[in-house]
């Protein structure tokens, strides 16, 4: 007779029967870094509960976290800025583009070695066992499959995965309603994989017309998780509790103040600049120096976005080379993004010298971000 086991509540807001999987100890101490491989999805149809942005969605971008990649280096430079210990590949299905999944993957353990988890998503259209085969000898160490609980023929494609030495999950969002064909679809992984995740349903910009039309809303207005979900998963655990499977169940908690939260800290120690000051949340607080025509506004990130990069780096640059001589400002303090393009510096000298600044037809300001790629503004203090 099979022993009862408990439902343990972790210190990272999630539930566990049994133990996680190698690539969710990583990732909810925020060692993961996040390929995003590409927003083409083999889907006929988008899922209604799909959260990918429509920055992403249908798109053939890659994204290494925050930050769109312009080449394959740029992958190296964010897992290293994140000081990574691992990839989560995700979609889109990235079995549309194996070929670029395999060639990251062999990449990624050339640079970091053997150790270095890499983990996958994907759905059951496009699963054969050659395909599989090409991952496996690339040196993916994880597969978790995501089925659709209305296509039960497609369920079998899992048991392929077992052919080879790795780790094979089934991840699936806990929809509300949904019980009976969960249980159905568990009934048949539980002696084909080892692990089960469940994930919060959550709401998105790209989603939530989608679930309020099929009368999903959230739990509470602190939280982006769906009212139900979190009932029904932890229904599911109790029902899996005398089972062999391990199961972690994901809170939207645990993605935001674990996995999230401590990634985004890691980064803030590795790039922030010594004007910055580090927040205890892991947002930077920084003296800005902005162009009048690239301030904070409306669509200011498609502005920055379509400006012409190398135009607008020159200018900063002897921009910055003035405030030096005008200013008497210590080159040390100056410092030009390229990225945003603008001028950082620190708190006390923006402000000290806001007057001045504005004089040369700047605009000065304190802002706190966050210390990803695409610089997210928490808040913006124009002096």
């Amino acid at each position: 007779m099979a022993t009862k086991r408990q439902i343990r509540k972790t210190s990272y807001f999630s539930y566990l029967v049994g133990k996680p999987a190698k690539g969710c100890q990583l990732c909810v101490k925020g060692f993961k870094l996040v390929l995003f491989i590409t927003g083409i999805c083999s889907q006929n149809q988008r899922c209604f509960y799909c959260p990918v942005s429509e920055q992403k969605s249908g798109k053939d971008v890659i994204f290494a976290n925050e930050w769109k990649i312009a080449s394959p280096k740029d992958i190296i430079k964010e897992a290293e800025l994140t000081d990574a210990k691992g990839a989560g590949i995700t979609g889109g299905d990235p079995l549309v583009k194996l070929d670029r999944v395999v060639r990251y993957i062999k990449m990624l353990k050339k640079r970091f070695g053997k150790k270095f988890h890499i983990h996958l998503y994907t759905p059951l259209n496009l699963v054969t066992e050659a395909k599989l085969k090409r991952l496996y000898q690339a040196g993916l160490d994880e597969i978790r499959f995501h089925p659709m609980l209305d296509k039960p023929k497609e369920w079998k494609r899992i048991e392929l995965a077992k052919k080879f030495k790795w780790d094979v999950g089934v991840e699936i969002p806990v929809i509300p309603g949904k019980k009976r064909e969960t249980i159905k679809l568990i009934d048949f992984i539980k002696d084909k994989v080892d692990f089960l995740n469940l994930n919060e349903l959550e709401i998105s910009d790209t989603n939530v017309n989608k679930l309020v039309e099929r009368g999903f809303k959230p739990k509470n207005k602190f939280s982006y998780g769906v009212k139900g979900s979190e009932k029904l998963a932890k229904e599911l655990l109790n029902c899996l509790k005398k089972s062999k499977l391990n199961i972690h169940y994901c809170t939207t908690t645990t993605k935001d103040k674990a996995q999230l939260a401590k990634r985004i800290k890691r980064r803030a120690v590795n790039v922030a600049l010594k004007t910055d000051f580090i927040t205890t949340e892991g947002t930077l607080v920084r003296g800005v120096i902005y162009l009048p025509e690239l301030k904070p506004d409306f669509g200011y990130g498609l502005q920055v976005e379509s400006a012409d990069n190398r135009k607008y780096v020159i200018k900063l640059k002897k921009i910055k080379r003035r405030l030096q001589n005008q200013l008497k400002i210590p080159a040390g303090l100056l410092h030009v993004d390229s990225v945003r393009l603008r001028i950082l510096t620190s708190i006390a000298l923006v402000d000290d010298l806001k007057d001045e600044i504005k004089k040369l037809h700047l605009v000065p300001a304190i802002v706190e971000e966050y210390p990803t790629w695409d610089a997210l503004e928490v808040d913006v203090q124009f002096l």
